[in-house]
């Protein structure tokens, strides 16, 4: 297991000096999510800044670690924009963009007078397969992005696996990403892919952590996701899910908890903190 690290809306600047932190205490990746589609305000004001703007940045800075978009809303794209600026990084890090992509949710996408499909998971295949030719032939220059699906529930689990690099996963308990684990796996085998797994797992203040909860789980996809895990309210979805930030040793037995159910990439997603206790946070689980 490897572990990385998740940060949303900070300047390019501070994810820049995340990724020299990431490379110095053995993090592996550094994951940014897509703004577009995101929960954000609800009356559609844009918020965050953009993934590929600050990754590009970090890249600059380090020599090792690598980066993903986590994920791409696809609505909000088209597929060769999406497939060139992909390739520019994969080239500028020297091989090290990882480009994850997502379907995103009915809620976020039409909130924002976005189309969502009628079909998503026809739509993402759809999307894979794009973007999956287009990082192997349709490029004049490098070699092309792993591709990983943002992947919500077992289908969507079944196409990253079999038809792209791997998926990212998000709250789940250790026995569900077991199970999901196994899932990605057997996929893979059939089309002989990678089928690298990564999952954020939340580490916050208290009252982030609580209010992501509380978010996600008005959104129908994710809250049938919650149910079919027992968790059946915030509290429950925070105490199964994510890591108590205020105890490290049950927080380093969690992530243990991860790496025996197989996780390959444990993504720490440390959110609501000033740059000093984030670093703090993280440098404390770092292996």
């Amino acid at each position: 297991m490897e572990l990385a690290i998740c940060v949303r809306d900070l300047p390019a600047a501070e994810v820049a000096r995340l990724g020299v932190f990431a490379e110095e205490h053995g993090y592996g990746y550094v994951f940014v999510p897509d703004v577009r589609g995101g929960m954000g305000d609800p009356s559609g004001r844009i918020s965050g800044r953009d993934a590929f703007v600050s990754l590009a940045a970090m890249f600059q800075c380090t020599t090792r670690v690598q980066g993903s978009v986590g994920v791409a809303a696809v609505p909000f794209h088209q597929p060769a924009p999406l497939a060139l600026t992909a390739g520019t990084l994969a080239e500028q890090s020297g091989g090290r963009f990882l480009l994850g992509v997502g379907i995103s949710h009915r809620e976020s996408v039409t909130r924002h007078g976005v189309p969502f499909p009628d079909k998503p998971l026809a739509a993402m295949r759809s999307w894979v397969k794009q973007l999956s030719q287009r990082s192997a032939d349709g490029l004049s220059f490098g070699a092309g992005f792993p591709l990983l699906v943002g992947a919500l529930g077992p289908r969507m689990v079944a196409l990253g696996a079999a038809e792209a690099d791997g998926v990212v996963l998000n709250w789940l308990t250790p026995q569900h990403a077991a199970a999901t684990v196994r899932d990605v796996r057997a996929a893979a085998a059939t089309s002989n892919r990678r089928g690298l797994t990564v999952l954020y797992v939340r580490i916050s203040p208290a009252d982030i952590v609580a209010a992501d909860a509380k978010g996600y789980d008005a959104l129908a996809n994710y809250h049938q996701h919650f149910v079919n895990q027992g968790l059946h309210d915030p509290a429950a979805i925070v105490a199964g899910t994510c890591l108590p930030a205020e105890d490290v040793p049950r927080a380093r037995d969690r992530l243990a908890a991860y790496g025996e159910a197989g996780i390959d990439v444990v993504c720490l997603y440390a959110h609501g903190y000033d740059e000093p206790a984030r670093l703090e946070v993280l440098e404390a689980l770092a292996d």
